[in-house]
């Protein structure tokens, strides 16, 4: 390998990390603005109903849904007239919004800090 061959291949990969960290930032700003909407839609449970298939427990606003996700479809099932209380969010997340993971790291970290 000639120097000339090692310097147009390193000026090729730094390019290439800064398209990813460019399009990372940008995906990072677009993202940020739907988060803003997804305080409006959650998903509160599903379950699977085959291997391609689920039916999920979704709250828009104040109402809740309950709809069905396949490939390429998803269908409004059923919107329920009183809501359904759920004592477990969905992804282990507790009432204060906070999941099992982050409680334990949060008490280790809290016992390693004391005197």
């Amino acid at each position: 390998m000639n120097a000339a061959y090692l310097a147009q291949m390193l000026v090729g990969l730094v390019l290439v990390v800064a398209a990813i960290l460019v399009l990372a930032f940008f995906m990072r700003r677009v993202g940020g603005m739907q988060s803003r909407l997804g305080s409006e839609f959650r998903v509160l449970g599903g379950i699977s109903l085959g291997s391609r298939e689920r039916m999920l427990l979704v709250q828009v606003g104040g109402k809740q849904l309950v709809v069905g996700v396949a490939p390429g479809r998803v269908q409004t099932l059923h919107v329920l007239d009183e809501p359904i209380r759920t004592e477990a969010p969905v992804r282990g997340v507790d009432a204060q919004g906070e999941s099992p993971f982050a409680r334990r790291l949060r008490s280790a970290l809290q016992r390693d800090q004391k005197p």
